[in-house]
């Protein structure tokens, strides 16, 4: 329920059957027109239906065609890391993909720190939209930013510092120490371009908004392809040139962002008359933000102890299973484009406290879900040799890598739609504010990393590495599907 003042005034004019007032003088207004079954509502002059309203409709077509725009635009998110993996592979060598390889779930976890975080503010400012609290959502997001200015600069100074120190600590072989810390460091230089550009694309998408998010994306990878081909192949900035691609593609997609989210003046409080208090928002965006950051920086701890254990094979083994985790990242870009699909669109029916639509989007969710990952598997399995070859050059090395590689992608195709499973069920959980047992899901499956790549590797070698990530999927999806019952239970 919403905790606001209503000054309800008679409508004077109605324009193709949505009502407007001339005279502003309340926070929100409620016109008691319906237009095909649906309340129209006004805040502040602001028609809220110009946004996606995920509260009624179909589930399947709203998340589907929801989860499209995501999918295209992670794509060639994806895309550009795939193309920058060739472009280091054909230029640098086996080094340079090692090197790049050895720093992904470093570059992760600091990411994952603030997507996570990122990510809770805009379940909650969606909780706001579905209540259609356009007051509320303004200062929702208004606290989100000040947290984010802070963030942004705690971090790029932090990992820019101890950078070196982690790659140590992670066994990175002399051979390819100097190029990962150089990658890295100016990876790092871009997080405040990160952390803004998640802001906006979150707050957009909890207003389902998709497609400036997409155009953005879409325009980001095309200019990081470009980047890259210029910076290192042109310039010969070699792995340097790379990161600095990555870091100006964020800036870009940060600013288009920016700007249509400023532009549509959305996210901004007319006024300062808000009842709510600074300090109970705070608490609540971290309550909510903070165990998703969590989540993914636990994922990430079990991927730094994963990639620790790796560094202790020979270089082949790195190389090969980075170049399986590029088609697996590109391929797993659905499963997360469905997670956010489903997050926005089970806030805004949380908001609305309308628990049976919960429950047709996670229906809808998991079919498609499943129905790509199966497409992804077969990819995996009848596409992923010939994949891999675009990576590697032809060295003494070629098919040693190309046997770990391929060798990781059958087993990732047989059991991918559980990874996709998991992905949207963790994301329902998140859309009804529960985001503990998420994390502890992410708990589970570092645990299961770790397991595996400490104890399993003594009996069946280097392949237990890849076996683990399968047992990490399997034992969080059993986590999360037992806390959906419960909680679906609780709500109603």
């Amino acid at each position: 329920m919403m905790n606001l003042h209503w000054n309800i005034q008679k409508d004077t004019k109605a324009d193709s059957g949505v009502s407007f007032w001339r005279k502003q003088t309340t926070d929100i207004y409620l016109s008691p027109m319906k237009k095909q079954n649906k309340m129209t509502y006004i805040v502040r002059g602001q028609d809220m239906t110009k946004d996606t309203d995920m509260t009624v409709g179909n589930p399947f077509v709203l998340i589907g065609t929801f989860s499209f725009s995501l999918v295209a635009g992670s794509l060639f998110q994806q895309l550009y890391t795939f193309v920058d993996t060739i472009i280091i592979g054909k230029k640098i060598g086996a080094l340079g993909i090692a090197a790049v390889g050895g720093t992904e779930w470093l570059i992760f976890m600091v990411n994952g720190l603030v997507i996570g975080l990122v990510q809770g503010f805009s379940i909650l400012l969606g909780n706001r939209f579905g209540e259609k609290n356009e007051e509320e959502f303004s200062f929702y997001y208004k606290m989100s930013k000040r947290i984010c200015i802070v963030l942004a600069m705690v971090l790029t100074v932090m990992f820019c510092l101890i950078s070196g120190e982690i790659l140590r600590w992670l066994g990175t072989k002399d051979e390819v120490y100097a190029m990962a810390k150089e990658y890295v460091y100016t990876i790092f230089l871009g997080i405040p371009c990160l952390t803004f550009y998640q802001l906006f694309s979150g707050a957009l998408r909890s207003r389902g908004n998709s497609r400036i998010p997409l155009l953005a994306m879409t325009i980001s990878s095309l200019c990081n392809i470009v980047f890259d081909i210029v910076f290192v192949n042109v310039l010969e900035f070699g792995i340097k040139g790379a990161a600095l691609g990555t870091i100006l593609s964020e800036f870009v997609v940060m600013l288009i962002c920016g700007y249509s989210f400023y532009h549509e003046k959305k996210g901004i409080a007319y006024d300062h008359s808000c009842a709510l208090n600074e300090k109970t928002v705070t608490i609540k965006l971290f309550r909510i933000g903070f165990p998703m950051a969590m989540q993914s920086f636990i994922t990430s701890v079990g991927g730094l102890i994963v990639i620790n254990r790796i560094n202790q094979y020979e270089l082949s083994f790195l190389a090969g299973y980075t170049s399986a985790v590029k088609l697996y990242g590109l391929l797993e870009i659905a499963a997360s484009s469905f997670s956010m699909a489903a997050a926005a669109y089970v806030s805004q029916n949380y908001g609305a406290n309308k628990t049976d639509r919960i429950k047709q989007g996670l229906r809808a969710s998991l079919i498609m879900g499943v129905a790509v990952s199966l497409i992804c598997s077969g990819i995996m399995v009848f596409g992923g040799r010939t994949i891999l070859r675009l990576f590697i050059d032809n060295s003494v090395m070629m098919e040693q890598i190309l046997g770990y590689g391929y060798q990781f992608l059958l087993i990732l195709a047989a059991f991918f739609p559980f990874l996709y499973i998991l992905y949207i069920l963790r994301a329902v959980l998140q859309g009804i504010n529960n985001t503990m047992v998420p994390m502890l899901s992410s708990f589970a499956q570092l645990m299961m990393r770790l397991l595996c790549a400490t104890v399993l590797t003594k009996f069946i070698g280097c392949e237990a590495i890849f076996w683990g990530e399968i047992l990490a999927w399997l034992f969080a999806d059993v986590i999360l599907f037992v806390a959906y019952k419960s909680t679906l239970k609780r709500i109603g």
